[in-house]
């Protein structure tokens, strides 16, 4: 490896880092607009005012811009290699011998620090922004009492089917609030218990509640529309005793992408020990696991492009980014349809998360062995 080789190494890192921060910056506008438009009405009827709007659509820019960061690091590479196609810097290095992979290293050096930034934690924490920014949403602007949930704890095992429901936990994980139980047997509905409130004893392993009312079915006859054979009595307190701990609760509050990693494998484990399906979990755990991986496929997919399709078609940004979008679009795409084969069960949700990556770099190959243009 020459000096030279070097030097031109690091310059083409140089205008990848600055292509970089003009494609982030132009997606990040991109989407903190569609969410500005999206939320107007919610802004307009909680009159919030435009520091509180700046203050919603800044905390939750971080997350947007990983998520759009693999589109903007394709158009970083497709516009440094455009731009040294054009002065002609890289025929100018073919003639010497060097293979357009070589040519590309800083690209893929580029594509691996992005990499090693997800895989250690960037595409782990980039939800939280999301959730701080839904957070600041609801209790600033719209005034709402902040909750930690609604909560929701699922405790099926094989055919049995009990499922808790829980309005609020407070924050120290022993008060409650708006508890609501609903237990089953198969398919027979045994009984409901609502309360008021009511906290955790520790000592005893032991639900109280207060205020509370119990409502139990026949176990023949007798339905949520039906009262024949319905007891139903009121209590000031009542204790019920359940496996379950606060800490055993699972927040349906959040969505599946809204979910740092450290939560889903949590919860993803405790699906697991209670025998309950967790195929949507696994796969959401594998894919976001494999997502790293997309800096290196927009690198090679950057490279093919340059190489294949003819240099006049190149004619100015906009093409840069329509072909940005396009392949973008179509790699999503793939993530997409290989993630619900797999919360349908017909693909293995580890194959799943890797057959897109692998589908898309043999694709770049073929284009490049083939050459259709």
């Amino acid at each position: 490896m020459t000096k030279d080789s070097l030097i031109y190494d690091r310059l083409l890192l140089k205008n990848l880092l600055i292509q970089l921060l003009y494609w982030s910056g132009f997606f990040g506008v991109l989407f903190t607009t569609s969410t500005f438009l999206e939320r107007l009405d919610t802004f307009v009827s909680n009159q919030a005012t435009s520091v509180q709007i700046a203050n919603y659509l800044f905390r939750q820019l971080p997350y947007w811009l990983w998520r759009s960061a693999p589109l903007a690091f394709l158009g970083a590479c497709l516009t440094v290699l455009d731009n040294a196609a054009r002065t002609g810097e890289l025929t100018a290095l073919e003639s010497l011998g060097r293979s357009r992979y070589r040519i590309c290293a800083p690209l893929f050096a580029g594509a691996l620090a992005l990499g090693i930034l997800g895989a250690c934690g960037a595409e782990s924490r980039a939800p939280l922004f999301f959730r701080q920014a839904r957070d600041y949403l609801n209790t600033r602007v719209k005034k709402k009492k902040q909750q930690t949930g609604p909560l929701i704890n699922f405790v099926a095992k094989a055919g049995e089917g009990r499922y808790y429901a829980f309005a609020e936990l407070a924050p120290d994980e022993n008060r409650f609030s708006g508890f609501w139980m609903d237990e089953w047997d198969g398919p027979r509905h045994v009984k409901e218990v609502f309360a008021k409130s009511g906290w955790y004893d520790h000592q005893r392993n032991s639900w109280v509640l207060q205020e509370a009312a119990e409502r139990r079915y026949p176990k023949q006859g007798g339905s949520d529309f039906s009262p024949q054979g319905v007891r139903l009595r009121v209590v000031p307190q009542l204790t019920l005793n359940l496996p379950e701990t606060p800490q055993s609760l699972l927040p349906n509050s959040l969505y599946l992408d809204e979910m740092t990693i450290g939560e889903i494998r949590a919860q993803l484990k405790l699906l697991k020990q209670r025998g309950l399906a967790h195929r949507n979990f696994l796969s959401e755990y594998h894919h976001r696991r494999a997502l790293p991986a997309a800096f290196f496929l927009m690198a090679i997919a950057a490279a093919t492009v340059i190489s294949v399709l003819p240099k006049k078609i190149f004619k100015g940004k906009l093409v840069l980014f329509g072909i940005t979008i396009a392949v973008g679009l179509a790699y999503w795409f793939s993530l997409s349809l290989s993630k619900t084969l797999a919360n349908y069960g017909v693909i293995d949700p580890v194959r799943a998360a890797w057959i897109p990556h692998a589908a898309w770099a043999t694709l770049a190959i073929l284009v490049r062995l083939i050459r259709p243009f």
